[in-house]
């Protein structure tokens, strides 16, 4: 054969080895095998286990926190990390007590909706 011929196939036969070995390393880090071991568990089981309400780590770490205070000298409920409200109630804080006023520009913070519920209404009647 010529020596032209030869050169072409030898290069022809290492751009398919190339192919196949990058077609296999893809093929491996989307199985997730370039972990990396600072994260213990991979984005899909975390949202998994936050979905999953019989999970210890639901019941641990996803508690709601809420905030009752004032927007605009209104009443207002908001869900941390968010800046604006939640909830707003067309309800101004002028019509509380002096004390109550305070409790609210501060922030008056709530770990359960059936506290929240209860405060609210306490404010809200």
């Amino acid at each position: 054969m010529d020596k032209r011929v030869m050169k072409a196939v030898a290069a022809g036969l290492l751009i398919i080895l190339a192919i196949i070995i990058i077609v296999i390393w893809a093929a491996f880090l989307r199985k997730g095998g370039n972990k990396d071991i600072s994260d213990p568990l991979p984005e899909s089981s975390t949202t998994n286990m936050q979905q999953d309400s019989t999970s210890a780590y639901t019941a641990t770490t996803a508690v709601q926190t809420y905030i009752i205070g004032t927007w605009e000298d209104k009443l207002a409920v908001f869900m941390p990390p968010e800046t604006t409200p939640y909830q707003l109630f067309d309800i101004y804080i002028a019509t509380f007590p002096e004390e109550e006023q305070e409790k609210l520009k501060q922030g008056i913070v709530v770990n359960d909706e059936a506290t929240l519920a209860s405060l609210l209404e306490d404010y809200t009647s």
